[in-house]
């Protein structure tokens, strides 16, 4: 299984998908974006969590399955 990491703005209803495996960038077209591990993806949630929490309340990072 892979999957999206997504990162949804709660104040403007605004949903993104991490674009690249590295570089930290978000795109909306999750087609053009990574596709990760579980256990990776789960890490840099954590690590995107700690870099966005002052908005914590605003933004939040989950994960989405990759359709086959």
């Amino acid at each position: 299984m892979k999957y999206y990491i997504r990162m949804t703005d709660k104040r403007f209803g605004i949903v993104k998908y991490k674009r690249n495996k590295c570089v930290d960038g978000f795109a909306y077209d999750k087609d053009k974006c990574w596709k990760f591990t579980k256990q990776g993806a789960k890490k840099i949630i954590e690590r995107l969590k700690n870099e966005y929490r002052m908005n914590i309340n605003n933004i939040e990072f989950d994960l989405e399955e990759v359709e086959a």
